[in-house]
């Protein structure tokens, strides 16, 4: 009954855009005839309600007793939704892909149960999964159901806005990465598109520039793009700007964790959380990765010395030496317990040796890390690096909005 009366509360708030295409899926699930369409495209630019039709969609399938899966393409977006988990978790999709991958999701399991069950899968954030993802799940689906028909037959809706960001294609050219979208595969002609135009997230002073925004991802403001000047404000010393109010030696975790400074690169981004680590008080720990190369070739390992490995931080990676204190803010990079909720990507609090998930007010949860070996996959390279023992507090409904930017 709490499902059905979210989902009640939730359609009384829906504008019109929103509520045909809440209505429109149900429909599909519940009153299919052979003429209707099994796979949803909601198409919407950021802050026209997409998270809130998902959202309704799964407490008014779940209001009915019946199986809904809710997935997103990146852990922070998966978190928006209720039970959700990324794509890659759910569908065992492989990180390295190609035009005939397979799921690593064997039949006969309670994963493919789940599936099996679902009456409606939601997809957040697809046009930024490349398109052999979905067609690895296309294949495990069909597999599964042994129905040909596509995603064997499942309704399924995927979203997002291609006005964002694509996949992402190392080296890659705009034809690849255009190329790499489902959009451009013969899989979108099988989706049933429907739009949200209404922004629902803008206030009125900001509609202009929301409306300026819009016209950019259309591709409607030429080659050349001049910001507004308030995009590019003069700031000689972002720590400083962020910080200036707090005392690091009184500051609460909380106080930090509601404050980030966003940067263009990865290096810049490590320069800055390094100065904001040397404000901090209490005692420096630094944990070393031990790293090689994963090569038979004894060529390879004098072309690589271990000092050049130690240099390099691939994407998705932390860094040679990681440097943490009480309080420090750091990110959930791999998620060993996805069961548990410990939400990839989320911001976590270190405490002591140990770190703490303080995103919620819920169990606490013993997580004990081994040293874990990862491989980076653009460098010959192979790395390991040490974990402690992590207390974690989990709720799945906080948010990644931060309330002073930087």
């Amino acid at each position: 009954m709490e499902e059905q009366s979210k989902a009640n509360a939730n359609i009384e708030k829906l504008n019109s855009e929103q509520r045909y295409a809440v209505y429109k899926v149900i429909h599909a699930i519940y009153e299919y005839q052979t003429d209707m369409p099994k796979c949803f495209f909601l198409d919407g630019p950021a802050g026209t309600g997409k998270t809130f039709v998902y959202s309704t969609l799964l407490h008014a399938v779940k209001g009915k007793g019946d199986q809904a899966i809710a997935v997103a393409s990146t852990g922070i977006a998966a978190t928006f939704l209720s039970g959700g988990r990324t794509a890659h978790s759910i569908f065992k999709i492989p990180l390295t892909l190609n035009a005939t991958s397979t799921c690593n999701l064997k039949p006969n399991t309670s994963e493919a149960k789940i599936l099996l069950d679902a009456k409606v899968i939601v997809w957040d954030e697809a046009p930024m999964t490349h398109v052999h993802a979905f067609l690895a799940v296309d294949r495990l689906l069909k597999d599964l159901t042994k129905c040909d028909e596509p995603f064997g037959g499942k309704i399924i809706l995927l979203g997002g806005d291609f006005r964002q960001v694509l996949p992402v294609i190392l080296r890659g050219s705009r034809s690849l990465t255009v190329s790499s979208c489902i959009k451009k595969h013969r899989l979108w002609s099988d989706f049933f598109v429907m739009k949200l135009t209404e922004n629902m997230r803008a206030f009125d002073s900001e509609k202009e520039f929301a409306s300026w925004l819009l016209h950019v991802g259309e591709g409607e403001s030429g080659e050349k793009i001049q910001l507004p000047p308030f995009c590019y404000p003069e700031i000689q010393d972002p720590v400083q700007q962020l910080f200036s109010d707090i005392d690091f030696k009184t500051v609460t975790p909380e106080e930090l964790e509601g404050r980030a400074i966003l940067t263009v690169t990865n290096d810049l981004s490590m320069q800055i959380n390094n100065r904001v680590l040397e404000c901090m008080p209490g005692n420096e720990v630094i944990y070393e990765s031990i790293d090689n190369i994963v090569s038979n070739d004894p060529q390879d390992h004098l072309a690589y010395t271990e000092e050049f490995l130690n240099s390099l931080t691939p994407p998705g990676m932390p860094p040679h030496k990681l440097r943490l204190k009480p309080g420090t803010i750091i990110m959930l990079l791999r998620n060993l317990a996805p069961s548990k909720e410990n939400n990839m990507n989320r911001r976590i609090t270190t405490r002591e040796i140990a770190v703490e998930l303080s995103i919620s007010k819920g169990t606490v949860h013993h997580i004990i890390h081994k040293r874990l070996g990862y491989c980076a996959q653009w460098v010959p390279k192979h790395l390991s690096e040490n974990q402690k023992t992590a207390i974690c507090e989990l709720d799945p409904s906080a948010t990644q909005e931060e309330p002073k930017i930087g």
